[in-house]
């Protein structure tokens, strides 16, 4: 709950705090919200099926037999009349309308059992989207902050390898993307990353990194602080599946000048894997130059750091790979 207790606020206003204060009195819970996560604790791991959680949680948001996992949402409102606490009697200043998305993430063990059951909830208020991360096992689902890429799912980069033997057969190819990272932990994570990376003149691809809050014990030490949260970047692979034959590649930003354009080859069941390499001119505040020089290497082995990078399942309500085991029923 964002509301200061009047008792703070009376203390404020004693000390002659100028700038008064705000409290809020509940007219309405997010009771479906709530319901959603009880239920959700009633699974048990190791016993229960996949028509097991359907029975409790209905119908998923996300499926995927392969990735093993369910990801299932509700919405609801919560409502407040606030107070603005300066004057006796406080005045209130109207009733403020919060969304709340209620979100389940349930994976599965090889023998269809279930064996992660995480819930939480991501809150938007005049427009502001509040951030979360769900974590089970190596899998993540994600709602960033500061973002509009809607719902996400991540999955350590090892994972991939072995998606990719199965793939081998099909007719289409696959490139995978990422941005280099930073040669230091002072460079701002994303100055070089571009934005805007399209393939044959195809939808707007951003492979810059996810930017999640963290806890601060388990942060990295290029995490930063931010309204006295932790938040961390989280390196990302972003595949892409594309017919057999030759390509255009064009990387561009929607903040600097400069862009490059390239062309790869790929043939029926290869991977292919691009660097994006990129820089800007800056002082130790910031970029000193508007320009973005950026390249791509496209190679048939991944480079060694990837190892550390997460890759990109599900964004803007689809999967960027498609799945081998097909949708789980």
């Amino acid at each position: 709950m964002k509301s200061v207790s009047a008792k703070l606020c009376i203390w404020a206003f004693g000390s002659m705090v100028l700038a008064g204060c705000t409290y809020g009195v509940p007219l309405k819970e997010p009771d479906i919200v709530t319901r959603q996560a009880e239920r959700s604790g009633t699974l048990r791991v190791g016993e229960s099926s996949a028509a097991d959680v359907r029975a409790v949680l209905g119908d998923p948001l996300l499926q995927s037999r392969y990735w093993s996992l369910d990801v299932f949402q509700t919405e609801d409102l919560q409502k407040e009349l606030e107070f603005f606490l300066f004057f006796t009697p406080p005045i209130p200043m109207g009733v403020f309308t919060t969304k709340v998305s209620g979100y389940v993430l349930v994976t599965y063990d090889n023998k269809g059992l279930v064996s992660n059951v995480v819930s939480g909830t991501a809150t938007k208020t005049m427009g502001k989207q509040d951030g979360l991360m769900l974590k089970a096992g190596d899998l993540n689902f994600v709602i960033e902050e500061f973002d509009g890429h809607g719902p996400q799912l991540i999955v350590q980069s090892a994972r991939l390898q072995d998606y990719f033997a199965l793939q081998r057969d099909i007719p289409e190819c696959i490139l995978v993307l990422a941005c280099e990272l930073p040669k230091t932990s002072g460079d701002w994570f994303d100055m070089a990353c571009p934005d805007r990376v399209i393939i044959d003149a195809g939808e707007v691809l951003d492979p810059q990194s996810l930017f999640t809050a963290c806890e601060p014990d388990t942060c990295p030490e290029t995490a930063v602080t931010w309204g006295g949260a932790y938040y961390m970047h989280v390196p990302l692979l972003y595949p892409v599946a594309l017919s057999s034959g030759r390509h255009q590649l064009e990387l561009s930003s929607s903040i600097f000048k400069g862009r490059d354009i390239s062309a790869f080859e790929c043939d029926s069941g290869q991977v292919l894997y691009g660097s994006i390499h990129g820089s800007v001119a800056k002082h130790w505040w910031g970029p000193r130059s508007s320009t973005l020089n950026v390249s791509v290497s496209v190679s048939d082995a991944p480079p060694p750091d990837w190892r550390s990078y997460s890759a990109l399942l599900y964004r803007r309500d689809h999967w960027l790979l498609p799945d081998p085991g097909g949708m789980m029923q």
